[in-house]
């Protein structure tokens, strides 16, 4: 993963490109498209999907300063936050750390996204193979670039992923495999502070969240964004296969 100092210099043609996952077969390669419905877009940014319109990206050059610390505050929090969460919902800390209001949050929107789709959650387990990847939790990055593969980015599909780490995390858990709980929170942060750090920032990172969620179950986004998920879930052999 890139530096905050290096995200500095981040080009901005990279910004553009949506990371495209491929599935090798016999005469060459083949995308691996999520089928997804075109009413699942949301057609009213900043209304539907709780983020704020987009704007155009600035050259790094006129302000490097206030994005490196922008960046680097970024990291930490979410790094922080994703650890505290898993550790809480797995029953290995109480604590909610420094970002109590977010952790909070996380926990309330996850386990009602678990107990309502709790099928959809263990299905995907079952078909990534989760009893025979051992410590290797390459496979959390990998549903992350699937379940945004369209270029979607909203806090109902954060929710998703996070929602999808933490049933990981609580499997490896009880399966005797407790150190796999920082391992998918590394996987979770690295995916989010790379491919979704800009979409982050542009909905005030972390608080957006809270803001969003502060009326529980948006039923609108999170419905789309469960859509998105069981169709990725749908893949999870191919998923497991392209994680090898």
């Amino acid at each position: 993963m890139m530096s905050p100092q290096d995200m500095c210099s981040y080009n901005k043609k990279t910004a553009d490109i949506v990371p495209r996952v491929a599935v090798r077969g016999g005469g060459g390669g083949a995308g691996l498209s999520l089928g997804l419905a075109a009413d699942i877009r949301p057609t009213r940014p900043g209304v539907d999907d709780g983020s704020v319109p987009s704007s155009p990206l600035s050259d790094c050059g006129e302000m490097a300063v206030g994005n490196c610390k922008q960046y680097e505050t970024l990291d930490g929090d979410t790094r922080e936050i994703i650890s505290d969460f898993l550790r809480n919902f797995c029953g290995l800390s109480r604590s909610c750390g420094g970002h109590g209001a977010v952790v909070q949050t996380m926990k309330r929107v996850v386990d009602d996204l678990v107990v309502k789709h709790g099928i959809a959650y263990k299905g995907m387990l079952n078909k990534l193979g989760m009893e025979d990847r051992g410590d290797d939790m390459y496979v959390i990055r990998a549903v992350a670039k699937e379940l945004f593969s369209d270029g979607i980015t909203n806090w109902g599909r954060v929710a998703s992923l996070v929602a999808f780490g933490a049933v990981v995390s609580k499997h490896q858990h009880d399966m005797g495999r407790g150190h796999c709980v920082s391992l998918v929170g590394e996987e979770l942060s690295s995916y989010l502070l790379s491919d979704e750090r800009d979409w982050l920032l542009k909905n005030k990172a972390w608080d957006g969240f809270v803001e969003f969620f502060r009326v529980p179950d948006p039923e609108s986004t999170m419905r789309n964004a469960l859509m998105a998920f069981v169709t990725v879930a749908g893949l999870g052999a191919s998923i497991a296969f392209l994680a090898r």
